[in-house]
């Protein structure tokens, strides 16, 4: 997921914010422990034609999430980390949202940076929160649509106390699965009656000639989230 760095070339990092505190703090940040980022604006990284290693959103600020969307658009390879200087939930899950792949408190983000730069997992895996950790509490079955993720329409499935989530658009005509009736693992297309299992992505049944895509969940930070770019071990 991050931009590659050759040995003889310093890592950019992005700076979108003139917190005093952010900006004092992330001259501590190193680009995989090795060399001390070099934190530039804007334009500057856009004028050098490199792409940036890290880049760093004021989530707090008026165009903050506007910020965050234009990033992970133009830098798809960047680590994209927003902050918050106060406490607010909706601010956060819109910057998980709009592609940030580490959303924390000011205090924590240099911690955090350090962390992430210096494992070789750390980089390795982007989510999208879809809905509460809460709100699978006593739900059996069926729990939320979300319609609008990166991977298109996802349904979320609880089975035998396991989160599953699987894409929510059947492979035959479009229509949306979790409209239709689960019998334990087993949805069925309420327009064709094409039948998938929810936790494998496997087709059971036609007209339908493909299976449906299964994505991993983790909870963290109480919300489900969905883990992109990862796919399911069928045979499991």
């Amino acid at each position: 997921m991050s931009a590659a760095t050759g040995n003889d070339e310093q890592a950019i990092g992005v700076l979108l914010t003139d917190d005093p505190l952010v900006v004092r703090q992330l001259g501590t940040v190193l680009a995989g422990g090795r060399h001390p980022i070099d934190w530039v604006g804007y334009g500057v990284a856009t004028a050098r034609g490199r792409d940036p290693l890290v880049v760093v959103v004021d989530l707090g600020r008026a165009d903050g999430i506007e910020l965050a969307t234009s990033v992970r658009r133009q830098w798809p390879r960047a680590l994209v980390a927003g902050f918050l200087a106060l406490p607010d939930q909706a601010l956060w899950l819109s910057g998980q949202r709009a592609g940030c792949d580490l959303v924390v408190n000011r205090g924590a983000l240099a911690r955090r940076l350090r962390e992430l730069l210096g494992s070789p997992d750390g980089l390795s895996r982007r989510t999208f929160p879809l809905l509460a950790a809460n709100d699978t509490a006593g739900r059996l079955g069926f729990v939320a649509a979300v319609p609008d993720t990166p991977v298109g329409p996802v349904a979320v499935y609880q089975i035998e106390g396991q989160l599953y989530a699987a894409a929510d658009r059947c492979p035959h005509a479009g229509a949306t699965l979790s409209a239709g009736v689960l019998d334990h693992t087993t949805v069925t297309c309420p327009r064709h009656g094409s039948q998938f299992d929810v936790c494998s992505g496997q087709r059971l049944r036609g007209p339908a000639d493909d299976d449906i895509a299964v994505y991993p969940v983790v909870v963290e930070g109480g919300q489900v989230l969905l883990v992109l770019g990862q796919s399911v071990d069928r045979e499991g």
